[in-house]
């Protein structure tokens, strides 16, 4: 998991990656002694999203949708062996074609503003 630092004036919106853009983007509106907070921003990992157990469940529903009972069983004899071979597509793929371009914030901490961070 990528990690990076994330920064917020309000602890909600964590859009800022350095203090010096925090103060930047909010010149004037912050002080010497204000609280700001700073946590570990993480991307997810791309097998987060989807695995084989994902496409494997979605292609039976679709199968008792189309087939209804007669469809029970479809898909059940998938072996560990194809299961995984699924997966390292799945994985594959969305490698080389999926962007993360968010992140989650984890182990807020506040930080009060000095003077020095201000200044520079």
């Amino acid at each position: 998991m990528s990690e990076l630092e994330a920064w917020s004036k309000n602890n909600e919106d964590f859009n800022y990656s350095f203090l010096e853009d925090l103060i930047d983007s909010n010149s004037g509106e912050i002080e010497v002694g204000q609280t700001v907070y700073v946590g570990d921003g993480r991307k997810p990992k791309v097998s987060e999203f989807c695995d084989a157990d994902d496409v494997i469940e979605l292609m039976q529903n679709r199968g008792y949708d189309i087939g209804g009972e007669y469809a029970d069983s479809f898909m059940d004899d998938v072996t560990p062996e194809a299961k995984q071979e699924l997966d390292e597509l799945l994985k594959s793929w969305m490698e080389n074609h999926v962007t993360i371009n968010f992140y989650t914030v984890h182990d807020v901490r506040e930080y009060v503003l000095t003077e020095k961070d201000l200044d520079e």
